[in-house]
Order: C-alpha cells, then structure tokens, then sequence
C-alpha cells in the first residue's frame, strides 16, 4: 500500500447518477488511492457505473452491503479498506485533484486521529435568498476558514462528505454507530461526529485542513423550506438517541425562545429551524419520534 496515499470509501444508495460524477472526481486525482465503492442496499446495483471506470481508477473496487444504512455501509468500509488512512466521501460529491495529498498530509502528525477538509457547496437549483451560509451547515457545507488548525470543538468537527481516520483511531474508537446515520428515508444523522468525539476522547487530535476541498451537491430538495424542517427534526430525535440527560432537554428546551427571538432580530431562518431540533427531541423522548 505505499503507493496509495489512503483509502476512500465511497457508499451510494440508489444514486447511480451522482456516483457516476464522484467516481469522476476520483479518477481525476493526482495522487493513487484505493477506492472502494459500498453499495448500501440498492434496488438497482451500481456495478454498471462502477465498471466504467475500472481503467480510470486502478484500485477499484466494489461491495454490495445488503442491510440498510449509511453507518453499516461506512463500517463495511472500514472492513475492506487496506491503507493505514481511511477517508469518506458522499456520492454526492466530488473531489478537487489535489484532495488526497492535502488530507493525507494532515496526518504527518502521528498524533491526529481525525482530519477533515471543506465541503463547498455546488447548487443543482437556484440559491433561495433565506438560505444563509448557516443553515447551509445543514446541507453539508462546512463553514471551517482558510487556515489549518485544530478543532476547537465539537461544533467544528469534519463532516461526513470529507473526512479522513488514522484506521487505529477508528477501530479504537468502535467505528460508526449503527444506531444513527441516514437509513432509508429517515435523517437520522451524528454518527460521524460520534464517531470524531471517541477519537477525540481517546486522546487523538481532530485536524481542519481547509485546502482539502470536495464540492457538495446541494439538491433541489435541499434548497426548500420543507427540506430544513425535516432535517432539524431529525437532528433533535439523533441528539436524543444519544444524549437523554435531563440537562440536554432543559437546554434544549430553554433555547426554543432564545432562537425564536434571534429568527425576529436577524430573519436568518437558521434559527427559526432548530426550533424543530428541540421538537424532535422532545418527540423521541415521548416516543412519538420515527423509528
């Protein structure tokens, strides 16, 4: 594996179209990696798609991971993978050429575990005016600045469309949790940024490396109100499945009034959505949320 800079996991559900696009980025690369498509349960298999590009991409490869969900199919991943460094990608995403060497160089410190780089929004429909650079964080767009550093927190963890583990790390960390991540039609989310806290926890250092940039499709669907409703309500019931400490509710309760104030003082609707996070909490709490 010396030549290989890391390994990518890519897993897809049902969307040949943008794997076709990402496997494109990918061929485009400057530097080898290996590459290993997770096909997560598709009713129509994308062996066709990942075909086209067995010459383009030489360490290709492709598994079919017959149960659902975006956190097995990551896990799966993890399994097949054989560099030392492991970096995801959403299908719906596409690499800059010089990607993998400014990720994989974030880990010439043997201390970091983690290092993620930018998601930079690429709109499939019109920007609406309402869809602040905020609630963009909602659809996969990092929000991280120019300069390499340290994550100061959680609230600056890597995102799933463009993160990269030191494979000890991750194993030490017990990989992604199958009790969150997407999974079917749920938005159900955090197992990334669970899967970043362990590391974090164990001792490992989380690295922003701004200049590692893939561009992050925004949907027509995500460019819709409904869309940020339904994500926020997810993130609360994800926030619940995690943490049911009465000291998260009482925040999260005491924050309904606070965001609803800051929506009438600035109009960013950012935080008239994350009104639904707490609703979704409270739901789940309840036992009314989604399974």
């Amino acid at each position: 594996m010396a030549d290989r800079l890391l390994s990518v996991v890519v897993c897809t559900h049902e969307r040949a179209d943008a794997l076709y696009r990402c496997l494109e980025a990918l061929a485009a690369l400057e530097d080898p990696v290996e590459v290993v498509v997770v096909d997560s349960a598709s009713q129509e298999p994308c062996g066709d798609v990942v075909e086209r590009f067995a010459d383009r991409i030489p360490h290709l490869r492709l598994v079919c991971e017959e149960a659902p969900g975006l956190s097995r199919a990551r896990n799966r991943g993890v399994r097949e993978a054989s560099s030392d460094l492991i970096a995801f990608v959403d299908d719906d995403a596409a690499v800059r050429p010089d990607w993998a060497r400014r990720l994989a160089g974030a880990f010439a410190d043997p201390l970091v575990g983690c290092a993620g780089g930018t998601c930079s929004p690429r709109f499939e429909a019109a920007r609406p005016g309402w869809l602040s650079e905020r609630l963009l964080q909602f659809a996969g767009v990092t929000r991280i600045g120019s300069s390499p550093r340290r994550a100061r927190g959680s609230f600056e963890y890597p995102f799933g469309a463009n993160m990269c583990f030191r494979r000890a790390a991750l194993v030490e960390a017990g990989g992604f949790s199958e009790e969150l991540g997407r999974s079917g039609r749920s938005l159900l989310s955090g197992e990334d940024s669970a899967a970043v806290d362990r590391v974090r926890e164990n001792g490992w250092i989380v690295w922003l490396q701004p200049d590692a940039v893939v561009d992050h499709s925004v949907a027509l669907d995500r460019c819709s109100s409904g869309y940020y409703w339904r994500r926020l309500w997810w993130q609360g019931i994800s926030r619940a499945r995690q943490d049911r400490s009465p000291g998260m509710a009482v925040r999260l309760i005491a924050a309904a009034p606070v965001r609803l104030a800051l929506w009438l003082a600035t109009r960013d609707r950012v935080h008239l959505y994350r009104t639904a996070e707490t609703a979704g909490y409270l739901a789940e709490l309840a036992g009314l949320g989604s399974p």
